[in-house]
């Protein structure tokens, strides 16, 4: 009779307490390298629908590692504290189960892994940038926006300077500030209601902030289930990256079609993103172009490090933000504060000048994050062992 180890959610958040963040990002570096080269085995998911919420099943298998299947559940309201789902660990040899691990907390922390993994491959190939002190826009104030937050801090120690969160309510994202701020103790974090336009700590109604607030961002995280672009393109800056991990379906669309044509894409899964993706979905439809052009786990070796050789040189190459932005009207202005010139603008714009890591989450993901955590928790006598 096998025994299966039962790792909660009190229990998974334990250990993931005990466990480097290098080691998260490593493991899912190795998990889009395999699924890159094909040594995974993902079935497209299926799904059921309710009134509630999406139910999605998903079976896969790293062929150096472990075959889990991932069960959750995304709810049609945007969900605060993650997404309710368990993962099944099967033994290598028999097949019988020998794990059982909540995944609340997992596909918020490896979704931001890929994240990051994107966005420290993006700002350390750029260069010029180096010392660049950092704006990063988070929309949402789930558990997805607040592990992107920790993450992102991560990557870019001592560069991100600035932390806006943006949601339709103000006291969920204020709460996520409360939150973070002791964390972070180095980094201003504010909140903002895209519903009413107040700000906090400064509570003052702006209608013009969002506007403002895109403009300013070199880093934007898109972390909801809208069905409508969460601003114009256009506001956005030259140079900036996305992540984008809200949208799964082709009736999603977090960003419109004007910041798709401006940008090159990496994806976390060519063919997922070709089904599930429906920003890229819309804009193959239009103009038969998506604007990818990497798989994600083809930046990684096998060990997980990022191999700066197979980088994109088109996004290493995009332009460096040299130029600030006029705080009333959101035009650029040159180093003396003045507008630009109609000469300058030209060479800070090029057809693509923004960068996006676009996710809709894959499989072998859950197999690398569920087996590092249940390999700890084994290691750390953590949760209850069960014969079954």
């Amino acid at each position: 009779m096998p025994l299966v180890r039962i790792v909660s959610f009190e229990q998974v958040a334990t250990v993931l307490d005990s466990i480097d963040m290098e080691a998260i990002l490593t493991s899912q570096a190795q998990a889009f390298h395999a699924y890159s080269l094909q040594k995974t085995q993902t079935p497209q998911r299926i799904g059921l629908d309710t009134d509630a919420h999406s139910t999605l099943i998903m079976p896969s298998r790293i062929n150096t590692l472990t075959s889990v299947v991932k069960i959750v559940s995304v709810p049609k309201t945007n969900s605060k504290d993650g997404l309710p789902g368990m993962t099944i660990v099967l033994d290598n040899i028999t097949g019988e189960p020998k794990g059982l691990v909540n995944a609340r907390l997992l596909t918020a922390l490896r979704t931001a892994a890929g994240s990051a993994l994107a966005t420290r491959a993006v700002f350390t190939s750029k260069q010029g940038q180096s010392s660049q002190k950092l704006t990063l826009v988070v929309f949402g104030s789930g558990a997805q926006a607040k592990a992107h937050i920790q993450m992102l801090a991560h990557v870019l120690p001592q560069r991100i300077q600035e932390v806006v969160i943006c949601n339709r309510s103000l006291p969920r994202a204020r709460d996520l500030v409360e939150e973070l701020e002791p964390q972070l103790p180095s980094i201003s974090i504010k909140a903002f209601s895209t519903g009413t336009g107040e700000i906090y700590p400064e509570g003052i109604p702006n209608e013009d902030e969002l506007k403002k607030i895109v403009q300013r961002a070199d880093i934007i995280c898109t972390c909801t289930n809208s069905r409508q672009p969460l601003f114009p393109g256009e506001w956005v800056r030259p140079g900036a990256h996305l992540n984008m991990v809200g949208s799964y379906t082709p009736e999603m669309h977090e960003v419109d079609q004007t910041l798709i044509r401006r940008a090159f894409t990496i994806v976390d899964a060519r063919r997922e993103c070709e089904e599930e993706a429906g920003e890229l979905i819309l804009a193959r439809k239009e103009t038969g172009d998506d604007g990818v052009l990497v798989e994600i786990g083809k930046m990684f070796n096998k060990t997980g490090e990022f191999d700066k050789a197979h980088f994109p040189v088109q996004i290493a190459q995009l332009p460096v933000t040299t130029f600030s932005l006029s705080s009333t009207s959101g035009s650029p202005l040159d180093t003396s504060g003045s507008p630009l010139s109609e000469a300058a603008r030209a060479k800070t714009l090029t057809p693509r000048d923004v960068s996006i890591f676009k996710s809709v989450g894959i499989a072998a993901q859950d197999v690398a994050i569920t087996a590092l955590v249940l390999d700890t928790a084994e290691q750390m006598g953590v949760g209850a062992v069960v014969p079954f």
